[in-house]
C-alpha cells in the first residue's frame, strides 16, 4: 500500500511539474506568435525558407546539411544541373548547432533522397551543442518548427521562451540596420548565400581565433552516435547518406594537425566511426586562402565554384553516375597586401607593447609599465618606428594584451583599423570593466571566439559598449558572445 501511495505521489509531482512548464508556455507562445517577427531580415531569418524548401519537394532530392560553410559554400544550381536532382542547401549558422539541422531535417528525408553531411570540423559543430536562444530567433514567426526539435532539447527551448519574448518586446521599434552580408535577402531559392564576395577580406587572410584541428579530439563520441542514429533513420526511409568535408582554409589549419594525424588518417578515422560512406578526402578540401572570404570556413565566389565542382564530382562517383562535370576549377583570387598606412602619430602608442604581423600591420601584445598604471586606455590607430614619417595600422589585439591593467575602461576609437580581439586578450585583466567600441560596423571587428573560450580571464561584469543602433546584437559573430557579458548600444561614459 505504501509503495502504491509513493507511486501516485511521484506521478502527481511529475504531472504538476509538467503542467507548470506547459501552462505558461500555452499562454506565452500565442503572445510571441502575435508579435511581429523581429529577426525576419537577419541571417537567422533564412531558416524558415530553407525548411519550407526541404519539406515541399516531393521528388527525390539532394539535401546538404551543415552550418554556414554550406550556406557560404555551395552552388546548388550547378549541383542540380549535373545530378538531375533538386538540391536543398540546409546549412545556416554554427551557433544553431549541427544537431538542430539534423533534427529539423530527419522527418523530411524520403525514399530515393540523397543526404550529404558536411558540418564544419570544429568542437562546437561536431558536438551535441544546442542553443535555445538562437533557435528561437531563427524560428521567430515560424514556431511550428519547434515540433521537430529533439525531445532532449524541447524543455530547454520552452524555458528560453520567456526571455525570448522579453527581448522581442524590448526590440520592438528598435532601429537596427540589417547587416550588409548576413541577412536573409542574400539567399537564393536553394538556400545559397549569393552576396557578391570576390576576394578574401581577412586582414591576415585567415581567422587566427578558430584554428582547424583534424584529430579525434573534435569528434564528440555522443554526437557521433547521434549522427549514426540519424544515418540509420535516413536509411530506413530509403535514402542514401554520405559524409563530405567542409572547405578549410589552409592558413587556418592548426600547426599540430599534420604532425598528430595526417589527413589520410583522419579520413580513415571518420570512415571507421560513421555508418555511412565518406565520399571525399580531407586533403582535397583544404583550400588556399585566396578562395576564402571572412572566416576559415566561408568561401568567396571562386571558392564556391571550386568546392561545388569537387563535391559534385565526389557525389556523382558515389552515386555511380558516369557524368563528367564539365567545369574548370577557378584560379585562386589574388590576395591583397593588407598593409594599412597611417600618417598621424598617436600618443597612446607608448602605453602598449606590440609586434609586427606578416602583412606589415601590428598586433597589440601587452602593456608597458606606464600603460599598466593608466586609469583609461585607448588603442592606438597605428604604430610608428625609427622616426619614419608614416606608420602602419594596429589591426589586432592579441592574447594577454591587457594583462596587468589598472584601467577599468578601454577604448577602441572611431577610425580604428582593429579587425579582431583575439582569444585570451583579457587574460590577467580582471580590473577591466568596460570596453568601448566606436566602430559602427560589427563585421569590421571580430570578438574572441566562444568555441575556444576566447573570453577567458575577462571580468564577470564586463560590459561592451557599442554605437547606438549598430547591429551588434544580431551580428553573426557578436551575437555569440557569452551571455554574462553585457552588450549595450551606448558609448557614452
Amino acid at each position: 500500500m505504501m509503495k502504491k501511495l509513493k507511486s501516485v505521489k511521484t506521478l502527481v509531482t511529475l504531472t504538476a511539474g509538467l503542467l507548470a512548464i506547459l501552462l505558461p508556455l500555452g499562454m506565452i507562445l500565442p503572445v510571441a506568435m502575435a508579435l511581429p517577427d523581429q529577426y525576419e531580415e537577419t541571417f537567422y531569418g533564412a531558416l524558415d525558407d530553407k525548411f519550407d524548401r526541404l519539406v515541399s519537394i516531393e521528388e527525390e532530392k539532394i539535401v546538404v546539411i551543415g552550418g554556414s560553410s554550406v550556406a557560404f559554400g555551395l552552388d546548388s544550381a550547378m549541383m542540380e544541373k549535373y545530378t538531375g536532382m533538386p538540391v536543398v542547401n540546409f546549412g545556416l549558422y554554427a551557433a544553431l548547432g549541427t544537431k538542430l539541422m539534423l533534427d529539423l531535417s530527419r522527418h523530411a528525408i524520403k525514399e530515393g533522397d540523397v543526404v550529404v553531411l558536411a558540418p564544419e570540423l570544429s568542437p562546437q559543430t561536431m558536438s551535441m551543442y544546442f542553443n535555445s536562444e538562437f533557435t528561437l530567433r531563427a524560428m521567430d514567426g515560424d514556431y511550428y518548427m519547434m515540433r521537430y526539435v529533439g525531445t532532449d532539447n524541447i524543455f530547454s527551448l520552452i524555458g528560453a521562451m520567456f526571455e525570448h519574448l522579453g527581448k522581442k518586446i524590448q526590440s520592438m521599434g528598435a532601429d537596427y540596420e540589417v547587416d550588409e552580408v548576413y541577412n536573409s535577402a542574400n539567399f537564393n531559392e536553394y538556400g545559397d548565400v549569393i552576396y557578391d564576395r570576390p576576394e578574401n577580406i581577412m586582414g591576415s587572410y585567415y581567422d587566427k581565433q578558430t584554428p582547424i584541428r583534424l584529430d579525434e579530439t573534435i569528434l564528440d563520441p555522443a554526437f557521433m552516435d547521434y549522427m549514426n542514429e540519424y544515418i540509420a533513420d535516413c536509411k530506413r526511409a530509403g535514402a542514401e547518406v554520405y559524409f563530405s568535408y567542409c572547405p578549410m582554409n589552409e592558413l587556418g589549419m592548426h600547426p599540430d594537425t599534420a604532425d598528430e594525424l595526417s589527413f589520410a588518417e583522419f579520413d580513415e578515422l571518420l570512415a571507421d566511426t560513421l555508418d555511412c560512406d565518406v565520399i571525399s578526402y580531407a586533403a582535397d578540401y583544404v583550400m588556399p586562402a585566396g578562395y576564402f572570404y571572412d572566416s576559415n570556413f566561408h568561401l568567396n565566389n571562386a571558392g564556391v565554384k571550386y568546392r561545388t565542382i569537387n563535391l559534385t564530382r565526389d557525389l556523382l562517383f558515389a552515386m555511380e553516375q558516369p557524368t563528367i562535370v564539365a567545369e574548370e576549377l577557378p584560379e585562386e583570387p589574388e590576395l591583397k597586401s593588407g598593409l594599412i598606412m597611417v600618417d598621424e602619430r598617436d600618443e597612446n602608442q607608448k602605453y602598449f607593447t606590440y609586434e609586427k604581423l606578416d602583412n606589415g600591420n601590428w598586433r597589440i601584445t601587452g602593456l608597458t609599465e606606464e600603460g599598466k598604471k593608466m586609469q583609461e586606455l585607448i588603442i592606438p590607430i597605428g604604430i610608428f618606428v625609427d622616426n619614419e614619417p608614416f606608420g602602419t595600422a594596429v589591426t589586432s589585439i592579441g592574447e594577454g594584451a591587457f594583462a596587468g591593467a589598472s584601467a577599468m575602461r578601454i577604448y577602441i576609437p572611431e577610425g580604428s583599423y582593429v579587425e579582431s580581439i583575439e582569444n585570451g586578450a583579457f587574460m590577467g585583466a580582471d580590473k577591466v570593466r568596460h570596453l568601448y567600441i566606436s566602430i559602427s560596423d560589427p563585421k569590421a571587428i571580430k570578438p574572441p571566439s566562444t568555441q575556444e573560450n576566447g573570453f577567458r580571464g575577462a571580468n564577470s561584469s564586463l560590459t561592451v559598449h557599442v554605437p547606438e543602433g549598430a547591429p551588434y546584437n544580431v551580428d553573426y559573430y557578436w551575437s555569440e558572445i557569452p551571455k554574462w557579458i553585457r552588450l549595450v548600444d551606448d558609448i557614452s561614459r
